[in-house]
């Protein structure tokens, strides 16, 4: 702690504005210098501290205070699915290059993203912009284009009555058309698959590459991110709750059923120790673990959870 900030002669001063207050938040707390000097090294080494004394000496401003001493998080945790042990999700850990990464692939599957009329009519007619029989652009919700007021729905039934049947449907507000065309287009010399999606009032076009980086991308597990990368670093607990501590999954009365329940990676809920991941958590008041408070110390110590 500053020395100067301490014992500085303050009679002069007209108004507090006039008092340097020190950059670092550690060396704005007066009394404490032992502490602060621990509590520096303790950030610097990402090293456990201890801190014991009674209400209002500072304990949660020093720890408040060392989250700004550490580097910002660098990794995110996710809940993944186990498909061989559903109720056993898998903990993965990604660092922000691989998340970055990821988020630019995902990106890079919206690169081409056109309007209903500059599609391909055929495109734009299957999933349900274009009038098939004016041309006539609209929402794809709307079933009966708004120009001639023409069936927009795509002939799907065969037979004699087919055309009625559509046109019964267009009437009563039943869509027909498909959310992904798929066709070929040539590229050079060559031809390649390419297909075209609804994606809210637009279309996105996928061609081969962007149709291989969606397939890796589907082979994924899915998974849930329970510790964001941007987050605070700093997170206060008590000792009055274990799930708040240690996080839960949460219950679901029909498990993990594909239709009716939700999966057990998706009601994994992160506790406070998995929050300060990279960060500092600032446990008040650790008497209040009762016996947790000999495993946590443990593994603190240990580095492994008894």
């Amino acid at each position: 702690m500053g020395s100067s900030f301490v014992n500085a002669d303050y009679t002069d001063l007209v108004d507090t504005s006039q008092v340097k207050i020190p950059a670092s938040p550690l060396d704005r707390i007066i009394g404490q210098a032992e502490a602060v000097r621990l509590a520096k090294i303790a950030a610097a080494q990402a090293r456990h501290l201890l801190l014991v004394g009674p209400p209002g000496v500072g304990k949660s401003m020093i720890a408040q205070a060392m989250s700004f001493y550490i580097h910002r998080p660098t990794e995110e945790v996710r809940a993944v699915h186990n498909p061989l042990r559903p109720e056993r999700p898998l903990v993965e850990i990604k660092t922000a290059a691989e998340v970055l990464a990821e988020k630019d692939e995902e990106s890079a599957l919206d690169e081409q993203v056109l309007d209903p009329k500059d599609a391909p009519p055929f495109a734009a007619e299957r999933l349900g912009f274009r009038c098939p029989r004016c041309g006539f652009i609209s929402a794809y919700t709307e079933t009966v284009c708004p120009n001639c007021n023409a069936p927009k729905a795509q002939v799907s039934q065969t037979g004699p009555f087919g055309d009625v049947f559509n046109v019964l449907g267009a009437a009563f507000g039943v869509q027909n058309n498909t959310d992904r065309v798929t066709s070929t287009r040539r590229v050079g010399d060559k031809e390649e698959v390419v297909i075209y999606e609804r994606s809210g009032d637009k279309i996105r076009v996928l061609d081969e590459r962007a149709l291989e980086r969606k397939r890796k991308l589907e082979k994924k597990s899915p998974s849930k991110v329970i510790v964001p990368l941007e987050r605070n670093p700093f997170v206060l607990a008590t000792g009055a709750s274990e799930t708040e501590l240690l996080g839960d999954v949460r219950h679901d009365p029909y498990g993990g059923h594909p239709h009716l329940g939700t999966l057990p990676y998706e009601r994994v809920v992160a506790g406070s120790i998995h929050d300060a991941h990279q960060g500092v958590l600032f446990i008040d008041e650790i008497s209040h673990l009762g016996y947790i408070q000999r495993y946590i110390l443990t593994a603190m110590q240990e580095k492994v959870f008894p």
